[in-house]
């Protein structure tokens, strides 16, 4: 008897999002958090389970502490914008920022460049206060604090001490006469002020990154971050664990829910070295290391540094 096979459409071969129809690239390689929390409850909540009652929303508040725990050292979830500069020379922060992972400008060519923290400038709040210097406080007796900081204004509008080119040429030990005037300059000099692809100031209080005066209004910056996994205003359809952490997700939910109970606390310990096992297993799985690029990798270790 012959088999009927439906075409593959290579054009569309997604998941369909059921609520607007929409096609959902890589679906299949993710698990969405209330798919999580319902696999859960049929798994393991109910009669001669091993957890007999748990409500839903103690098992949907593990799931979101797995998640954020994996995220951070598991998932790996970093997530990179793409933001053009405005004439304020800063950014805002991200609604799901945990830590930045790179901060880098786009150049002509598209290359992106590595842009340092500042470490002789700090994001400061500055107190309002009056002609005479005295504080300025709101109806409610709060001190009304600048938008932006006589520190940062300074910072952003500070000309640099060489231009560009002067940069390069001192940073490639060019001469620029026949008295040798960059010879040697690089010897001893701090990494940070040889950078010619400017700074930055993280001010996470205020949510904000300031740029120096190295950039212009227009141009592209790229930030990557590091999310907690939960962004999107607890909607559980939105937020993925890849299928390859899944298991490890279940684990953790299980202990955390196991331990705080008597009925299963005593099994709380094993429950505790599987989901350790399973972390780990997780790990090796998302490292993503391929035989090829590890054999590339390696061949290039073996080449001498020419001058």
């Amino acid at each position: 008897m012959a088999i009927s096979r439906k075409p593959l459409d290579v054009n569309n071969y997604s998941a369909l999002d059921g609520g607007t129809g929409l096609a959902i690239p890589g679906y299949y390689s993710r698990t969405n958090l209330n798919d999580i929390i319902n696999n859960f409850m049929i798994a393991y909540v109910g009669d001669g389970k091993v957890l007999t009652k748990v409500p839903r929303y103690e098992v949907a508040f593990w799931a979101q502490r797995s998640v954020q725990e994996f995220s951070y050292d598991v998932l790996h979830s970093e997530k990179s914008i793409e933001i053009e500069l405005s004439p304020t020379k800063s950014i805002s922060l991200p609604s799901d920022y945990v830590n930045y992972v790179r901060i880098a400008y786009t150049d002509a060519n598209g290359v992106m460049k590595p842009i340092l923290p500042s470490r002789t400038t700090t994001a400061n709040k500055s107190v309002a206060q009056d002609q005479d210097y005295k504080y300025i406080y709101d109806q409610e007796g709060n001190i009304v604090f600048k938008e932006i900081s006589e520190t940062i204004e300074k910072y952003q509008s500070a000309e640099r001490l060489m231009d560009v080119q002067q940069t390069q040429d001192y940073y490639n030990g060019y001469f620029d006469t026949d008295d040798y005037l960059y010879y040697g300059r690089r010897y001893g000099s701090t990494p940070e002020y040889q950078n010619i692809n400017g700074t930055f100031v993280l001010d996470t209080e205020a949510g904000k990154v300031y740029f120096d005066a190295a950039f212009k209004e227009g141009t592209f910056i790229t930030f990557t971050y590091i999310s907690d996994g939960l962004g999107d205003n607890g909607n559980f359809d939105n937020v993925y664990v890849p299928k390859l952490a899944e298991d490890a997700v279940y684990a953790s939910m299980l202990y955390n829910l196991a331990k705080l109970r008597g009925s299963a606390a005593g099994a709380a310990g094993l429950y505790k070295k599987e989901a350790s096992s399973k972390m780990r297993n997780a790990k090796i799985r998302l490292s993503n290391m391929k035989s090829t690029e590890m054999a590339q990798i390696l061949r290039n270790k073996a080449k001498w540094i020419k001058h």
